[in-house]
C-alpha cells in the first residue's frame, strides 16, 4: 500500500517512526515534510498529503500537527478526503469502520509516541463496515458542490494561475536532506525519479516510454586517484610532476616508443606528424608564429591535436608547457582531475577522443630531447615550418590508479498526447533537470533553486495541462514534460534524450527549458519580476514574438536578454539542456534569474525561493507552450543559429 504523510513542526520526529514502522512492514512511505523542527505552515504540507489521497496516489494518508484540528480541517476542504482526529486507537478504528476516513490525523503534543503507533496500527488494521454507514458518508458531499467543482470553462486555459502553495510542498521535499543533494548516481537523484515518476502517475499520466516513465540513461563515473610516469631513469608523480585529463580508458602502459612532433599540428600544408608511427607523442602548447590567427574560427585548439594524435595512431599525448603556465594550470585543474568525472557510458562513433592527454613542464620534458635532432625547445619554437615527428631516446611508461562504476540514471517524461489526429505528432517539449551537485565535505547542497525551481514549474505545468484535459481541453499537439538527470555533469541526460529520443527530433517543435527561476540575481535588486530569456530569436522568429505576445497578454514581466548574446562571457546559451536541442536546429527558450551567493553552495536551500516569483514565469511557459501547441501551423525555423556549435 502507497501511504502519504506529513506533518508540521511539531511532528518530524514521530513522522519517522511511523514512517519506518510502516516502511517495515512492506508499504511504501511518501514524504510530504516537514523534516524540521523550524516553524512551517501547516496546511502546506497537509494539502500535499491530501492531494496523494484524492488523487489516487496514495491509498492512505497520515497527518501530524499539534492538536491534529488544522491538519484535519485542510485535508477536508478536498472532495475525496475524509480526514479524522484520533486520540485513541478505539477512535482511530471508528474512524475507518464508520466514518471510511482515508486520512488519519494525529495530535502529536497530546498522545504519546507509543500511543500514536498503537492509533496507527488500529487504522491500518480497520475496514469500513459498509450498510448504514454507506449512506451516511455519502452525504458528507454535496453534490451540487462537486457538479460545480466539474465544470471549468472552455476558456479555462486563458485563465490558468500555477499553484505556488503545491510548489512549496514538492520543493520542500525535492531540496530536504533526506534527498542528499541529488547528485546523478546516488541515491538522493534516484528518490527524486521516484517521487517525479509517483507524481505524474497520480496525475493520471501513463508511462510512455516502453512502458515507463523513465528513460535510462547510461552513465560511467571514473575518479583519478594517484598515477606515476616513469620516463627513462626519472620517476614523474601525478600532480607535482605532471597532469592528465579524467575519464581515461587506458590507463596503463609500458615501455611506449616517444616520439617528438613539434606542435602536433596537421593542417594548412602544415604536418608535424608526417613520419610519426605509433606510440607516445610528444607535442607543444599552443602553435608556431607562422599559424597564429586573429580569427577565432581558425584557431588550433588542444581537442584538435587530441584528435590529430589519435587518429595518427598514438598511445598517448603529452603537452610541454613553460613552466609558469604549468604551474597555473595546475591551481586550475587539481580539484577537476582528481574529481568523480561522469560520462555517458557509450562509444565515440567519430565524436571527439579519450586518448590519454598529459600535461608536464618543459623543464622536466628538456631532457627528453637529448640526442634527438632537436637540442632543446627553443629550436623547436623557432622553427617556421612542420617540425617532422622523430624518436626519442627515452621510452615511456604509465600507471593511472582510476576507479571505474558503470551504472544508469533516469530522464523522468510524463507525456500528454494532442487532440488532433495529425498534430499530436508534433512535440512541444519542456524541461527541467532534476540532479545536483550532491553532499561535500559532509555538507548536504540542497539545489533549491538549481534546479529545483525548475523541476517543480515543470511538475505545477504538467499538473494544469493534464487539469485542462480533465476538463475537455486539450492542445492540438502533444506536451513532452521531461525532468532530465546528469545536467550538472555536463548536460548528459538531455544530450542522450537528443541522441536517442523517445519522440522523434524532427517531429519536436521546440524546447523550453526552465532552470534556475526561484531567486534574483545582483542586478535586479528591487525588481524580482523579471526573468533572463536565452535564445529565443536565435533559429525562430516566430518562437520570440509568440513569448513577447504570451507574456504581455498573460503575465507582464520585465523580459531581459542580457545573456542572450552570442558574445556572453558567461556562456549561459551553452550551460543549461535546451543546448542539446538547439545544436539539433530545435528551436528552444531558456528561462532563467540569474546566479546568486549561494549558487552551487549549501545555502541554495527551499526557504530562499520566492514561489509567486517562480509561478509567475512558471505561467509564461504555460502560455508560451499553449499556443506553440494549438496554433495552426508550426512554428518556422528561419534563422541561423548566431551561437557557435562548438561549446
Amino acid at each position: 500500500m502507497i501511504v502519504s504523510i506529513g506533518c508540521d513542526h511539531a511532528g518530524p520526529a514521530l513522522k519517522a517512526r511511523i514512517s519506518k514502522h510502516l516502511s517495515d512492514q512492506g508499504h511504501e512511505v511518501v514524504n510530504r515534510g516537514t523534516d524540521t523542527s523550524e516553524s512551517v505552515d501547516y496546511p502546506d504540507h497537509a494539502h500535499a498529503v491530501a492531494d496523494d489521497v484524492a488523487s489516487g496516489h496514495a491509498t492512505l494518508g497520515i497527518l501530524i500537527c499539534g492538536s491534529a484540528n488544522g491538519v484535519a480541517m485542510t485535508a477536508n476542504k478536498h472532495q475525496e478526503v475524509r480526514a479524522g482526529i484520533a486520540w485513541t486507537p478505539e477512535i482511530a478504528s471508528l474512524a475507518r469502520e464508520h466514518n471510511d476516513a482515508n486520512v488519519l490525523c494525529i495530535p502529536a503534543r497530546f498522545v504519546a509516541e507509543d500511543t500514536a503507533m498503537e492509533i496507527v496500527d488500529a487504522f491500518f488494521k480497520s475496514s469500513f463496515e459498509g450498510g448504514r454507514h454507506e449512506r451516511r458518508v455519502s452525504k458528507i458531499c454535496c453534490a451540487v458542490i462537486a457538479g460545480l467543482m466539474m465544470m471549468t470553462p472552455m476558456w479555462a486555459q486563458d485563465d490558468v494561475q500555477l499553484d505556488a502553495r503545491q510548489m512549496r510542498v514538492h520543493l520542500s521535499v525535492l531540496s530536504s536532506d533526506a534527498f542528499e543533494g541529488r547528485e546523478t548516481g546516488e541515491p538522493g537523484q534516484e528518490k527524486a525519479a521516484s517521487y517525479l515518476e509517483a507524481y505524474y502517475s497520480s496525475l493520471g499520466f501513463e508511462p510512455c516510454n516502453e512502458g515507463s516513465f523513465f528513460q535510462q540513461v547510461p552513465l560511467r563515473n571514473s575518479q583519478i586517484n594517484d598515477g606515476v610516469l616513469l620516463v627513462g631513469a626519472d620517476s614523474l608523480k601525478l600532480v607535482d610532476d605532471f597532469l592528465v585529463y579524467p575519464g581515461l580508458d587506458d590507463v596503463e602502459w609500458t615501455n611506449q616508443t616517444m616520439w617528438f612532433g613539434g606542435y602536433g599540428i596537421q593542417t594548412k600544408g602544415w604536418n608535424d606528424l608526417k613520419k610519426f608511427k605509433g606510440g607516445v607523442l610528444v607535442v607543444l602548447d599552443g602553435v608556431p608564429t607562422s599559424l597564429e590567427s586573429d580569427n577565432k574560427e581558425d584557431e588550433i585548439s588542444l581537442s584538435q591535436k587530441r584528435q590529430w594524435a589519435a587518429d595518427a595512431g598514438a598511445q598517448a599525448i603529452v603537452v610541454v608547457l613553460d613552466d609558469e603556465t604549468y604551474d597555473v594550470r595546475k591551481s586550475r585543474m587539481k580539484r577537476w582531475m582528481l574529481r568523480k568525472s561522469t560520462s555517458l557510458n557509450r562509444q565515440k562513433n567519430g565524436e571527439g577522443t579519450n586518448i590519454p592527454t598529459l600535461l608536464v613542464k618543459s623543464s622536466q620534458a628538456a631532457t627528453w630531447l637529448a640526442g634527438s635532432k632537436a637540442t632543446d625547445f627553443s629550436v623547436a619554437i623557432n622553427r617556421g615550418k612542420a617540425y617532422k615527428a622523430h624518436t626519442l631516446s627515452p621510452t615511456m611508461s604509465c600507471s593511472i590508479d582510476q576507479t571505474i562504476r558503470e551504472y544508469e540514471s533516469a530522464n523522468v517524461l510524463a507525456f500528454l498526447e494532442g487532440g488532433h489526429p495529425e498534430l499530436k505528432n508534433e512535440v512541444v517539449v519542456i524541461t527541467s533537470h532534476y540532479d545536483h551537485v550532491g553532499i561535500i565535505d559532509g555538507e548536504v547542497y540542497n539545489g533549491a533553486d538549481d534546479d529545483g525551481s525548475g523541476t517543480i514549474t515543470v511538475m505545477e505545468l504538467a499538473r494544469q495541462f493534464k487539469l485542462l484535459e480533465s476538463n475537455g481541453v486539450r492542445p492540438q499537439r502533444s506536451v513532452l514534460f521531461m525532468n532530465v538527470v546528469g545536467e550538472e555533469k555536463g548536460l548528459l541526460g538531455s544530450e542522450y534524450y537528443a541522441d536517442h529520443p523517445v519522440f522523434p527530433l524532427e517531429q519536436t517543435v521546440a524546447n523550453l527549458n526552465i532552470d534556475m527561476v526561484g531567486r534574483t540575481d545582483e542586478h535586479h535588486p528591487d525588481n524580482p519580476r523579471y526573468v533572463y530569456l536565452i535564445g529565443s530569436d536565435k533559429l525562430s522568429s516566430e518562437l520570440h514574438e509568440i513569448s513577447e505576445a504570451a507574456n504581455k497578454k498573460h503575465v507582464g514581466l520585465s523580459l531581459d536578454y542580457t545573456y542572450n548574446a552570442p558574445d556572453d562571457p558567461n556562456r549561459f546559451y551553452y550551460r543549461s539542456d535546451h543546448y542539446n536541442f538547439a545544436k539539433n536546429n530545435i528551436p528552444v527558450i531558456f528561462y532563467f534569474t540569474g546566479v546568486h551567493e549561494d549558487y552551487h553552495q549549501p545555502g541554495d536551500d527551499a526557504d530562499k525561493i520566492m514561489y509567486d516569483k517562480t509561478a509567475e514565469i512558471g505561467k509564461l511557459v504555460f502560455h508560451t507552450a499553449w499556443e506553440l501547441a494549438t496554433r495552426k501551423d508550426r512554428i518556422v525555423v528561419d534563422r541561423v543559429n548566431e551561437f557557435p556549435s562548438d561549446r
